[in-house]
């Protein structure tokens, strides 16, 4: 004797179906959003995802630990884009954002200036290398900034700036290491 299909596993293959188009609808919508404005596209999405890391790290308050994927989705825009996108990308996620936060003090201001910098000179000098050549002397370069600054021009807790410092590049790395080539590949389509 024959078994039939129960209603329920037709309402699940159904909604399995559904749900597959909508993926692929989804994915077909951001290739075609790529290919009509690539840079706004990558503009928008790359500001989200560094303002969520932002509240995220202010959320759970992990003031010591820079979790926040800006410098590395700066240093994308910077080589996949241009340089100069990626100065506008750091001026729109530290000075704007920051001002727009009430959180905005002189460090803003040098923040915006050590990423640039960092992100600047690690892929013109470097970019024609792997990007974990230059994306790490990028992150290396901020880090670096931001030590003497906050022991030599400001200074602030040691232990603190050593450890912002430390967690930043090591978070650009673990960024490059794992979400790099998949960028990398989305952004040269």
């Amino acid at each position: 004797m024959r078994r039939q299909k129960s209603k329920p596993d037709d309402k699940k293959t159904k909604e399995l179906i559904k749900k597959a188009r909508l993926v692929l609808f989804i994915i077909i919508g951001i290739v075609i959003f790529i290919k009509l404005n690539k840079k706004l596209f990558f503009m928008v999405i790359f500001s989200a995802l560094a303002f969520a890391g932002k509240q995220i790290r202010g959320q759970f308050g992990l003031k010591l630990i820079v979790l926040d994927p800006l410098m590395f989705l700066a240093i994308m825009v910077a080589k996949f884009l241009s340089l100069t996108d990626a100065v506008i990308f750091i001026a729109l996620n530290t000075l704007v954002v920051d001002f727009i936060t009430n959180i905005a003090s002189e460090g803003t201001f040098f923040n915006f200036g050590f990423y640039s910098i960092g992100t600047v000179v690690g892929v013109s000098l470097f970019g024609g290398f792997n990007m974990m050549i230059y994306g790490n002397i990028a992150s290396l370069l901020y880090s670096v900034e931001y030590v003497l600054f906050r022991f030599f021009i400001i200074p602030q807790d040691p232990f603190g700036s050593v450890m912002k410092a430390v967690t930043s590049f090591m978070f650009t790395f673990l960024y490059l290491t794992f979400f790099g080539p998949l960028l990398e590949l989305l952004m040269t389509l």
